[in-house]
């Protein structure tokens, strides 16, 4: 495969460029450019399977050449990267069926996860021939979410006030990246990036600390078994919940409620 990698910073290119090992993806040929008119040039030819590029650049952007592909029908997939977590270019990378935005400093977990969704995408388009027509239709679907769904006045915090209180009334479901993207409109992978950036934390860490603090509330309040309480929180297994409760608590539940009916016992008395 041929991979073309774009961004206005030199020293952005060479990282990019010795980040990963490519050859694991298949990819044989790298070519790379600092120059967003080169780039739009080298994409006429039709030759690149994967474009890694920056989303915002001097004259022509990232979304300019997106676009651009989409517009000539080209089979370039598309990974975005970008400093910044802005809805309006994620609104227009959803529309135009870019595969991944990647937030600057990119880790190479990241970039792997993107190249992995980026050569299954090419295989399942190889596997199934169709006309260009149709397979720019399928790209600009790859993204789930409407982009006229996309609320670009909601600012980060929103977002992340917003799913949280969809997360608190309901520890009992999945809660998956899918289900909360769904709930504020946004590509799971989006949405998982743009809470890390605003809150520092992974959004999976937030399930698992609020799961865990509304069982700890339930174990001192009620008489519940801790079973029922497993459940009530999105454990199905209540093996794995105590062992996560132990990790986060140093005790096990049986443990950690009757320390607090012997506390409750000792206020009283």
């Amino acid at each position: 495969m041929h991979l073309l990698i774009v961004d206005d910073g030199q020293y952005v290119v060479e990282y990019l460029k010795h980040l990963l090992n490519w050859a694991k993806f298949g990819v044989n040929r790298i070519e790379t450019t600092t120059n967003p008119t080169e780039a739009r040039m080298l994409l006429d030819s039709d030759r690149f399977d994967i474009m890694i590029t920056d989303i915002r650049m001097p004259e022509i952007s990232g979304i300019d050449l997106l676009e651009h592909i989409h517009k000539r029908g080209l089979k370039t997939k598309v990974i975005f990267l970008s400093g910044y977590s802005q809805f309006d270019y994620a609104q227009k990378a959803i529309r135009f069926g870019a595969l991944d935005y990647l937030l600057k400093p990119v880790d190479k977990e990241d970039m792997d996860k993107a190249m992995c969704q980026a050569v299954k995408s090419i295989g399942a388009n190889r596997s199934e021939p169709r006309d260009r027509e149709d397979s720019a239709g399928h790209e600009s679907n790859m993204m789930t979410i409407p982009p006229d769904r996309l609320d670009q006045h909601c600012t980060g915090a929103d977002i992340v006030r917003a799913v949280r209180d969809y997360i608190l009334g309901h520890l009992g479901d999945g809660l998956s990246l899918d289900e909360l993207g769904g709930i504020v409109h946004l590509h799971p992978v989006y949405l998982s990036k743009l809470y890390k950036q605003e809150t520092g934390e992974n959004l999976s860490s937030y399930i698992l600390r609020a799961r865990l603090e509304k069982s700890a509330h339930l174990l001192e309040v009620s008489h519940l078994h801790v079973m029922d309480i497993a459940r009530m929180v999105g454990y199905r297994k209540p093996q794995y919940f105590i062992k996560l409760f132990k990790e986060l608590y140093g005790i096990t539940p049986y443990q950690y409620r009757r320390q607090r009916i012997e506390q409750s016992f000792r206020t009283d008395g």
